[in-house]
């Protein structure tokens, strides 16, 4: 299949890119404001680079992978399926929900596909734990997730990284960084959209969070996911408490797969190494070719952005 790539970020540069070359697909073009970056990045691959995103459109590429800044991710994707482009697009899908359904709609009605690059659903545990909790039955009590690092992008400011401190630009602090990861995986276990969201996030007052809380209930459960770029790896673990046991799947929230899957502390399963990317750009060709996918799609993208939106619309009433 052939790509064509918007935004050059570390992201697309060490993760995605390599990935979609390893896995026999073609980077046919690049496109970034920064000429000099996109000439170079384009020389690197040997692939073309385009001087506007509008002219990487009307080239013969499938795919397109929308890499760039989170308040342009709507404009990218609108006008990519509106050139008939499949689309995997980083998260978050869009910064408004009615721009994530608007996204949706549109998809459905050119008849694209549009994936959201929640990695974490590629991850090998997530397939043990469904099943888990199929098998016994148990009722789910509670979902708890944590992602911790220690951030150097406020002091190490560059124009590429400097719109991730205005909230107009980001939408958010930890997160839209680690945190649409958790309730990702929250979602995706729990099979269905929370009932309530409450929230709680540091620098109180802030609309770029250095830590965030955001809890969810569920019918019968509650669920947690904290993210924060003030506290170091801790644990990064995914817990699933049910009416019988603890599910703990050790450094679970990772750019890697070096894990360890306990059930009331025995171990189960464990792996380190492997290419988590590699399995997300499979997959995303996978629903490409209208095959059973493991890949979040528009509905999924579009969820995660509401969760946010209640929890900043719950600290805004809360104040």
């Amino acid at each position: 299949m052939k790509y064509g790539i918007i935004g050059l970020g570390n992201h697309a540069l060490n993760r995605i890119m390599p990935s979609i070359v390893s896995s026999g697909s073609e980077i046919f073009g690049v496109t970034t404001t920064n000429s000099e970056k996109g000439r170079t990045v384009s020389d690197q691959y040997s692939c073309k680079y385009f001087g506007t995103y509008e002219e990487m459109l009307r080239s013969d590429i499938e795919n397109v992978y929308i890499a760039s800044p989170n308040f342009l991710h709507y404009e990218h994707a609108m006008k990519a399926i509106r050139n008939g482009k499949n689309i995997l697009m980083e998260k978050p899908m869009a910064l408004r929900a009615v721009e994530a359904k608007d996204i949706m709609e549109l998809s459905k009605e050119k008849n694209v596909r549009v994936a959201v690059g929640f990695h974490l659903r590629m991850h090998p545990s997530v397939k043990f734990v469904k099943d888990r909790i199929s098998d016994t039955q148990s009722p789910i009590k509670l979902i708890s997730g944590y992602w911790g690092h220690l951030s150097t992008s406020q002091r190490n400011i560059t124009d590429d990284n400097r719109w991730w401190g205005e909230y107009e630009k980001s939408g958010g602090g930890s997160v839209m960084g680690t945190g649409v990861h958790i309730i990702d995986t929250i979602l995706n276990i729990a099979g269905k959209f929370p009932r309530k969201v409450t929230a709680l996030a540091l620098p109180e007052g802030s609309m770029i969070d250095r830590s965030m809380i955001i809890n969810m209930q569920f019918e019968s459960f509650i669920s947690t996911a904290y993210s924060s770029r003030e506290t170091s790896e801790l644990s990064n673990d995914l817990v699933i408490v049910t009416e019988g046991e603890e599910i703990r799947v050790r450094n679970f929230f990772s750019t890697s797969i070096d894990y360890e899957i306990l059930v009331n502390g025995n171990s189960m399963q464990k792996e380190s190494g492997g290419n988590i990317y590699a399995k997300e750009i499979a997959e995303f060709e996978k629903a490409v070719s209208g095959e059973e996918s493991h890949i979040a799609r528009d509905k999924d993208g579009y969820y995660v952005v509401r969760v946010i939106e209640d929890a900043h619309r719950y600290m805004s009433m809360a104040r």
